[in-house]
């Protein structure tokens, strides 16, 4: 199911006082990044902009022999996308997290593949301005060879009772468009869904290209968790 909410041109997205805590990371094509540590509001003027567009989409995650569906659900929750324009650039950001887990059940998210990013210029972190022991933020990022795709890791696993901070890929892009990636979640027992997402590249693979590339993780050498 998903719920798209539109969010005036009045609302700025991480306004007030800002430290650096480190330079988000430029991940280029083929780059893995095992250093994501969070950046708390400002020192980066970029960062500050307006919110385009909320969307929640809730999902489930099941085992292999039900494909999410009816008993053996291992996740419940909801994968939210956040759609920035920067003030400064006029670039887009967008912001991810993962939200209103079911604490009945025992499945934890270890990453999370995001496609639509080729062509582009693409930068990453997480939000770190709520300290929370139950709020964490990927510990590293990785793009395919071809820059379409960039999987955020969550090394330690989310579970019923976390959520995520918001993380983020800031582009070089002013248009984006609805349905135009996805968002593929995996568990660390390895079972996943895809969703389609808000995303900067229109160009959408057809459905069976999707489900292939789930199925090989669409990194061929990627590091285990």
């Amino acid at each position: 199911m998903k719920i798209t909410q539109t969010i005036g041109a009045a609302v700025l997205i991480a306004s007030g006082s800002m430290a650096y805590a480190g330079a988000v990371v430029d991940l280029q094509p083929s780059q893995l990044t095992d250093s994501l540590s969070g950046i708390i509001n400002t020192q980066m003027s970029e960062l500050i902009g307006v919110s385009l567009e909320d969307s929640y989409h809730e999902f489930s995650i099941g085992s292999q022999f039900n494909d999410g569906r009816g008993d053996n659900l291992l996740y419940q929750g909801t994968f939210m996308t956040r759609v920035v324009r920067s003030n400064q650039s006029g670039n887009l950001h967008f912001n991810y997290r993962f939200m209103n887990p079911n604490s009945q059940l025992a499945g934890e998210i270890s990453h999370v593949e995001i496609t639509g990013f080729e062509g582009f210029q693409t930068r990453v972190e997480y939000r770190n301005e709520t300290t929370s022991a139950t709020l964490f933020g990927p510990q590293g990022a990785e793009r395919s060879n071809n820059g379409s795709m960039i999987d955020f890791s969550f090394d330690l696993g989310l579970s019923g009772l976390d959520e995520s901070k918001y993380f983020f890929a800031m582009t070089d892009t002013d248009t984006y468009y609805n349905d135009a990636a996805t968002a593929t979640i995996y568990l660390t027992t390895g079972e996943s869904v895809s969703l389609s997402i808000v995303g900067a590249n229109p160009a959408v693979p057809a459905p069976g290209a999707l489900g292939l590339l789930a199925a090989t993780g669409l990194i061929s050498t990627r590091r285990r968790r």
